[in-house]
């Protein structure tokens, strides 16, 4: 039981990558002042949160009643991550401050999802769910959902070392690396897609 429960904990772990979320999370708040930003990761995680105990729940019926898989998942998810990378590149996501009205939206997309309760994390939930049952994956979610909690409210530290002019080199960088996430990601659904149709 407690084997099964660590190696349900490390997958969704691995799924979710906080740490390799975080300097993403910096680089999409980056001209928004530390309480607002803190504001938003706890709202997207919320919603992370949210979204992962309804595929525990209710992810099969979903799946099969929408006739959707998990590559069509990679695909939506992928388009959404390029078109918000690209905009970090040009720097749209550096013309100013999130209006108030923004940053419901954003907490949502691409935050909550498709970076932290995105596809990867919702095919690790289903599988924890169908191995080692619907317990050990609740407690998964609630474990992970802390651990992502305390790494990305800390993220704001990566600001105090890099200052303003070494904050916008890592959105850019990063904005980089999540254009090419969302080309791997849209690449794994349509060869997924195709495989399972021949």
């Amino acid at each position: 039981m407690l084997g099964g429960l660590a190696k349900a904990i490390i997958m969704l772990l691995i799924a979710i990558d906080p740490i390799g979320n975080a300097p993403i999370f910096y680089a999409a708040t980056i001209s928004i002042n530390p309480k607002r930003r803190r504001r938003i990761i706890l709202r997207s995680i919320q919603v992370a949160a949210v979204i992962l105990v309804a595929f525990a729940l209710l992810g099969d019926f979903i799946f099969e009643y929408f006739g959707i898989t998990v590559n069509d998942f990679k695909v939506a998810g992928g388009i959404i991550l390029l078109i918000y990378g690209i905009a970090g590149i040009m720097g749209f996501t550096e013309a100013g401050a999130i209006r108030a009205e923004d940053e419901e939206s954003l907490a949502i997309v691409p935050l909550a999802t498709p970076l932290l309760a995105g596809p990867a994390a919702i095919a690790t939930t289903l599988y924890i769910k169908s191995v080692y049952g619907l317990i050990p994956t609740m407690i998964a979610i609630a474990v992970n959902i802390l651990v992502t909690l305390a790494l990305l409210v800390h993220s704001d530290v990566m600001l105090r070392v890099l200052g303003r002019s070494g904050g916008v080199a890592l959105a850019k960088i990063m904005s980089l690396i999540l254009t090419a996430i969302a080309v791997a990601m849209i690449r794994e659904g349509i060869i997924g897609i195709v495989s399972t149709a021949t």
